[in-house]
């Protein structure tokens, strides 16, 4: 078996406390050669679907890597610990909780997987099989897996083969669609307040109208018109756009300020997306004045001149 050059490492501990820094004491005190990139440790709390969707943007872009993912609610209890090969030649540690699934797919299937062993790899790995933390396992079971596979150490010496179809799947995104009306779950809303959804978009925009009302479903029957759009720059101060953002999928954008803010839009919501009806009236944006002028930049500075937002507001379901 192949070493890795490099460990990649996903969490959700953030930077407080040394969890981080002690997994990766684990591993450099294995393989001090190897380096490790630090994917993200700001994965919001417990979010395996969130930390999912970042490693599979992440991990193609690099070569083949151990990758070191841990969001584990359920550290301590019966889920399993595995190690999972990929067509492409990658490694993934971590629970077997839904978490890798994502990456998978994006580094061509799971071809392999292997139940960890924890005695067996805490004996290979040159640590007490009584030192175990029921609390920890990303420094007492998962660190030192990937530090081993970063080695060239097969993960048959430390695991028992099971059948990849095993693995636990997390709940994919809702996405519906019936060619007029599209209902979306929002997937992320990154620093700026941008609100990405569910929907894949081809550079194309085949998927949606140029024009659209947007609702979040679930807040008050009140639609916000939508442009299509490529670009921030494209967008008047305060005005609502849709984009196809660096990954691909739909982001409805304000420039100068929070798009999710606007919406009241939250991770896990269903926006729905409607070409707009004619007789909805604009209205006013509820963006404050001084909240533009003050808003992160999301896009070029030189922006047209302002234009409020259209805010329509229908007693309609569906339009």
């Amino acid at each position: 078996m192949l070493s890795h050059s490099y460990i990649t490492f996903l969490s959700d501990f953030g930077w407080k406390g040394g969890y981080v820094a002690a997994c990766e004491a684990v591993v450099a005190a294995i393989t001090p050669s190897t380096r490790m990139l630090h994917v993200s440790h700001a994965v919001e709390l417990g979010d395996i679907r969130g930390g999912g969707l970042v490693l599979a943007r992440i991990a193609p872009l690099g070569p083949p890597a151990v990758h070191l993912v841990v969001v584990d609610p359920g550290v301590g209890t019966r889920r399993r610990a595995v190690v999972v090969h990929a067509a492409r030649g990658d490694y993934l540690v971590g629970p077997d909780n839904g978490l890798m699934m994502p990456a998978l797919a994006a580094l061509g299937g799971a071809t392999a997987a292997w139940h960890i062993n924890t005695p067996s790899l805490r004996t290979q790995a040159g640590l007490s099989a009584n030192e175990l933390s029921h609390t920890f396992h990303a420094r007492d079971v998962f660190a030192p897996a990937a530090a081993l596979l970063a080695t060239g150490l097969a993960p048959a010496t430390f695991g028992q083969p099971i059948d990849p179809t095993s693995l636990v799947h997390a709940k994919e995104p809702f996405l519906e669609t019936d060619g007029e009306t599209t209902r979306a779950e929002i997937i992320e809303i990154d620093r700026f307040g941008n609100v990405s959804l569910a929907l894949e978009l081809t550079r194309s925009f085949g998927e949606i109208s140029a024009r659209l009302t947007v609702f979040v479903e679930g807040e008050a029957d009140q639609g916000w018109a939508c442009r299509r759009v490529n670009t921030f720059g494209e967008l008047r101060p305060g005005e609502l756009g849709v984009l196809r953002d660096s990954w691909g999928h739909a982001c409805l954008v304000l420039y100068g300020a929070s798009a999710a803010e606007l919406l009241g839009a939250r991770g896990g919501a269903i926006m729905r997306m409607v070409p707009p009806a004619d007789e909805l009236a604009a209205g006013p944006t509820d963006v404050p004045a001084d909240e533009l002028a003050a808003g992160p930049t999301n896009g070029p500075p030189d922006a047209a001149s302002s234009s409020p937002t259209d805010r329509t507001t229908s007693g309609t379901e569906g339009v």
